[in-house]
């Protein structure tokens, strides 16, 4: 619990917040989620340094080590839940990507979407980045009530930004924001999700890297992770009990595959070589608009990368839009889908099969 110096309720008495805080309080955004500190809007009043995973301001000594995540989320991710359900007999896991959100109407997809999550029983729904075309208002807004409509299917959601989100060269305002350091503004305020979401399940670890960073002093790169993002990383994968399925995703690509148009990532092998011995058993990612899987050899072990189409009309090389699904059957076999959106169906176009 945190007592808040100066904070007064109608009576005079202090007012204590933190976890244990009306609900109303944190839905307003009047309150950091971790410290319990007041808090203007987001990007406005004085600025100064935001958490990454609560999305508010946070007070300077909550700031661990100087890093883009504060302490007690830190701890928080860190911590590992005392009384473990037991594992299950597999986690299921749906992969979308490259969403591009226009002023079209989605509620057909949705629909689809909803009933085959229902049907496959899917556990978790990751949506690594590229919710909009342009980083425009109407488009975030678009993106968030589908997520919403997502969700309500039972699965659990976790998103990250992508290079779309931030900035781009067709909208000259989203670029512009880059500069004044409100690159991740319409985010926050609108997705009003965890940039880099940790989300932990019976048997399960998903964890989500912000990869787009847009324009930097350095120069504009083709995606990268900051080293307090690796830190953070392989801190929480190395936490988690051997035996759990741990799975890291991003935006943009951590291999380069054949039919690839970009590159990967700034320091791809190094990030994969870090967490893969940090125990990672599954990567995921998007960007290149197509399909593909690959094993990676892990000391004894093994993970896994996969690389999922776009869920938007912007296909290439004459694809369907689509997404992968998979299903890990604990020590038995990963099973990794591609399906695609034809004629009002969802139909299973590839299979690849994994021994564990």
């Amino acid at each position: 619990m945190v007592e808040i110096m100066g904070t007064k309720g109608p009576s005079g008495e202090k007012i204590h917040l933190g976890y244990e805080a009306s609900t109303d309080r944190y839905e307003a955004k009047k309150y950091c989620r971790v410290c319990g500190g007041r808090v203007g809007r987001l990007y406005k009043g004085n600025g100064g340094r935001r958490c990454a995973v609560c999305l508010h301001r946070t007070h300077r000594e909550h700031l661990a080590d100087n890093k883009r995540v504060c302490g007690l989320c830190w701890d928080e991710d860190l911590r590992i839940p005392g009384q473990e359900v037991g594992m299950p007999g597999k986690v299921s896991l749906l992969h979308l990507t490259d969403i591009h959100f226009s002023q079209r109407d989605y509620s057909q997809e949705v629909s689809l979407l909803k009933k085959w999550i229902a049907k496959e029983g899917m556990d978790y729904v990751l949506i690594s980045g590229d919710l909009t075309s342009r980083a425009g208002k109407e488009e975030y807004q678009g993106a968030a009530a589908w997520i919403r409509d997502v969700e309500s299917a039972g699965a659990r959601v976790a998103v990250v930004p992508g290079n779309h989100d931030i900035g781009y060269w067709g909208n000259v305002m989203s670029v512009g924001r880059q500069f004044t350091g409100r690159k991740y503004h319409r985010w926050m305020e609108i997705i009003d999700r965890p940039i880099d979401p940790c989300v932990r399940g019976p048997g399960c670890l998903i964890l989500g890297l912000n990869s787009a960073h847009g324009i930097n002093p350095a120069g504009f790169v083709n995606g990268y992770l900051t080293d307090s993002q690796r830190a953070r990383a392989r801190g929480i994968l190395q936490a988690t009990p051997a035996g759990h399925l741990k799975v890291v995703f991003c935006h943009h690509p951590l291999v380069r595959f054949e039919n690839n148009l970009h590159k990967a990532m700034t320091g791809a092998d190094n990030v994969i070589k870090l967490f893969s011995a940090a125990g990672a058993d599954l990567f995921l990612w998007g960007h290149q608009h197509s399909f593909d899987s690959v094993r990676l050899d892990k000391g004894r072990g093994r993970c896994f990368a996969v690389q999922s189409p776009t869920f938007s009309e912007r296909t290439r090389n004459g694809d369907y839009p689509g997404f992968a699904a998979i299903e890990w059957l604990f020590g038995e076999m990963a099973v990794i889908r591609s399906c695609r959106l034809v004629n009002n169906d969802i139909e299973e176009e590839r299979r690849v099969l994994h021994p564990l």
